[in-house]
């Protein structure tokens, strides 16, 4: 290969790496350190597959709440499933999965169902557990993740962790599926987090949304919050008090089939 040649592979090398590095940013090392650490104090260092809570839960579809019992089941960080049995007689059902790609689908108490848009996929499945959140994925290269600072949110100290996917083709990947993480700064325990929802038909339009987490029990050398809220545009939406937890019971794949 002659010098010429030489000097133009190697250029190329250098900008291809730039572009690579422009199309991949990294994530930041106290941002992962502080995952990493976060998810060692929330599982114990366990390997958790997957999760089951039982919980008393109040629902508000709309100007009126409605209460009963849920079951709550998680399995990795792609997939869960919502079943509530309400007082009135009514069920609930909520399922995500990532079998063929992000896909979400809901089941009403009148027997009314649908398909989530795909553009509300993005986020985190196990929304209701920590331990199975996407601070777990510091290991994907497609997880992007930041650390914004030490501050007040919700009225008590916290670290603000930030998390983003990137997907090939997809401009909108990072925006739909940007996660605020806000971490108990001694213990590092995550007292919430919010993200962005979006009308079924405009993904635009951000409606901010929030799940608290309070009164963290250990059960089975795993802490779990047993008071979940979850918010939308400061609304309550649903309140779970969880009852009971167990972990790795092998959990199938077919409780999150939306078919």
């Amino acid at each position: 290969m002659t010098r010429l040649a030489c000097v133009y592979v190697f250029v190329l090398v250098i900008c291809s790496a730039s572009l690579s590095a422009q199309n991949h940013p990294a994530s930041d090392p106290q941002a992962v350190t502080y995952a990493v650490r976060s998810i060692a104090a929330m599982s114990g260092h366990a390997a958790i597959t997957d999760v089951r809570l039982t919980a008393n839960i109040t629902w508000l579809p709309g100007p009126e709440l409605e209460a009963g019992s849920g079951i709550l089941l998680a399995k990795g960080t792609s997939s869960s499933r919502i079943d509530l049995t309400l007082d009135g007689g009514g069920k609930r059902t909520e399922i995500r999965n990532n079998f063929r790609g992000p896909h979400g689908k809901w089941i009403n108490p009148d027997g009314k169902s649908g398909d989530y848009p795909l553009h509300n996929c993005w986020t985190d499945a196990a929304w209701f557990f920590p331990a199975l959140s996407s601070l777990g994925n510091v290991g994907d290269p497609h997880f992007v993740f930041s650390y914004i600072g030490e501050e007040t949110w919700n009225g008590l100290s916290a670290r603000h962790l930030r998390v983003y996917r990137l997907r090939q083709g997809m401009e909108d990947a990072q925006r739909l599926s940007t996660m605020d993480f806000y971490l108990d700064p001694s213990s590092l325990l995550l007292l919430g987090l919010t993200y962005n929802t979006h009308p079924d038909k405009n993904m635009n339009v951000n409606l901010l949304s929030e799940v608290l987490f309070a009164d963290y029990k250990v059960v089975d050398g795993v802490q779990v919050p047993f008071r979940i809220e979850q918010l939308r545009r400061g609304a309550l939406l649903m309140d779970i008090t969880v009852s009971s937890v167990s972990f790795n019971t092998g959990v199938s794949d077919a409780s999150f089939d939306t078919h």
